[in-house]
């Protein structure tokens, strides 16, 4: 009787164990798939398209490169068309500025002329060299700005003075520098005297 009960122990013990070993052997085989898939090797249509997204990334990075650079080139011919033709048009800037002065002198020259009633022939001769130059000027692009009775801008005329006047405040009364544009560019601005308007004892008169 013993024996036997024994003997269904060990049977017990012996099933216990089988379960205990049939259990590890079931988790094995899913850890051992799992790193299976990890060590797995690409196939070669995988590695073909790999290469071709690498490839496909680098010509892209390329493309915009080379965009750029276009771009750049570009910009950079057009930078230098635009001096090129600003030389041609403004190229005699510097000659023009000198030749002003000399126009100045010819001004002050009739203006005396006129006031002091000097010989008219030799008026006549400096008031033609007076237009011929500004002919010359002319051709070249130069022409006088506008000054007496304009409304004071200082991006063309430069104040010098302030008087009343008959004028509304803010009008140019007199230019005692002519000014001049060479096309569209300001070569030399106009010295001018500004008016503050008419006088305090005029305004404050009864009507």
């Amino acid at each position: 009787m013993e024996k036997k009960g024994h003997h269904k122990k060990s049977n017990k013990e012996d099933n216990a164990i089988e379960v205990k070993i049939e259990g590890k052997n079931q988790e094995k085989p899913a850890a051992g798939s799992v790193q299976a898939e990890e060590k797995k090797e690409p196939t070669p249509l995988e590695k073909l398209q790999a290469q071709l997204d690498e490839k496909t990334r680098e010509s892209s990075e390329y493309f915009d490169k080379w965009l750029r650079l276009r771009a750049e080139m570009e910009n950079f011919k057009k930078r230098m068309q635009k001096e090129k033709a600003d030389h041609l048009r403004f190229g005699n800037e510097d000659l023009l500025k000198a030749l002003l002065p000399i126009l100045d002198n010819l001004n002050r020259a009739i203006d005396h002329g006129k006031n002091g009633r000097e010989n008219s022939s030799l008026l006549a001769g400096v008031e033609m060299i007076h237009k011929e130059l500004l002919n010359i000027l002319e051709r070249f692009g130069v022409k006088p700005i506008p000054a007496a009775g304009e409304v004071f801008d200082p991006e063309k005329h430069e104040a010098i003075s302030q008087e009343e006047s008959d004028l509304e405040a803010n009008r140019v009364v007199a230019a005692v520098q002519n000014g001049y544009f060479y096309h569209d560019r300001l070569l030399r601005p106009a010295k001018v005297i500004v008016s503050q308007g008419r006088p305090q004892a005029e305004k404050e008169a009864p009507a």
